[in-house]
């Protein structure tokens, strides 16, 4: 048997910009992390099985990414040999043979895992700029991951924001995003800067589309506006994770006062996560 393991991520800056056309045509940046919520994938008398382990669906975490990355090294794992490579085949799986719109960032996370500033060139190349464990760790003791339980997918997101009818509109958006997120990698320790940052991200991608932010992440920011910074969706909105950026001494009660919503929205609910800088894992029994 053979049993495939990898994390999941959180978009700190947003994502978009790793999806084409906008990445074949410009180029794609991103900063994200891994987290210690994996998917697997197992082989095992010839029968391939996926599974989401403990992380929820559609939770805007990039589980399609990392579950299509285990499910094909799990099929072939020699393909773990040139992770690069990986991250390339396994969007080509989802944008060519499942005919799902996808980007390069949550197959890169789940590969390689750790706090990691990426390129996703237009000529095809990827560069990794890991992030020092020193500096994640400023980062870390700000995050609060909270899912609104408003499922979505991220690919009909997509398709809308990548239409004929409204990409041109949104490149110059799509654009900034992409600044952000290199901006956000040399500051990354800096609270200020960061708080700014990741408030201006999520209003560029508000703009991106009319469903971005739900009434549950209306509420949630309503509700905590004390105890925070900053605070934008994961991934492409529209439901699933919703992440805050607060003071390491006001978590806690941004912790209390989301739980007090959690009467009127059920299946809200904190994820406690950690970092992950183990990436896609094999194990052989």
């Amino acid at each position: 048997m053979i049993k495939v393991t990898a994390p999941v991520r959180i978009d700190i800056s947003a994502g978009w910009s790793d999806a084409d056309p906008f990445r074949e045509e410009f180029g794609g940046a991103v900063l994200n992390a891994a987290i210690d919520l994996r998917v697997s994938a197992t082989l095992d008398n010839k029968e391939l099985i996926s599974s989401l382990e403990s992380v929820p669906s559609n939770s805007g975490l990039g589980t399609s990414g990392a579950i299509r990355t285990v499910y094909l090294v799990a099929a072939n794992p020699f393909l773990i040999k040139d992770k690069i490579e990986l991250i390339k085949r396994v969007h080509t799986f989802e944008n060519a043979i499942v005919g799902q719109r996808a980007g390069f960032q949550d197959q890169a996370a789940a590969i390689f895992g750790g706090v990691n500033y990426w390129e996703f060139r237009k000529d095809d190349s990827i560069c990794q700029k890991e992030i020092p464990k020193h500096k994640t760790k400023h980062l870390y003791d700000r995050l609060v991951l909270v899912f609104t339980g408003d499922r979505h997918l991220s690919a009909n997101v997509h398709e809308e924001v990548f239409s004929d009818k409204n990409y041109m509109k949104h490149i110059f958006t799509i654009e900034k995003m992409k600044n952000v997120s290199k901006k956000m990698a040399e500051n990354i320790s800096n609270e200020e800067v960061m708080k700014n940052l990741i408030n201006e991200s999520w209003k560029l991608q508000k703009t991106l589309h009319k469903s971005m932010e739900t009434d549950s992440m209306k509420k949630l920011q309503n509700l905590c506006s004390d105890c925070y910074l900053a605070a934008r969706a994961t991934g492409a909105g529209g439901g699933g994770c919703f992440l805050f950026y607060t003071k390491p001494e006001k978590k806690k009660a941004l912790i209390w006062n989301i739980s007090q919503l959690k009467k009127r929205v059920p299946k809200l609910r904190v994820l406690p996560f950690n970092f992950d800088y183990t990436g896609i894992k094999i194990e052989k029994n």
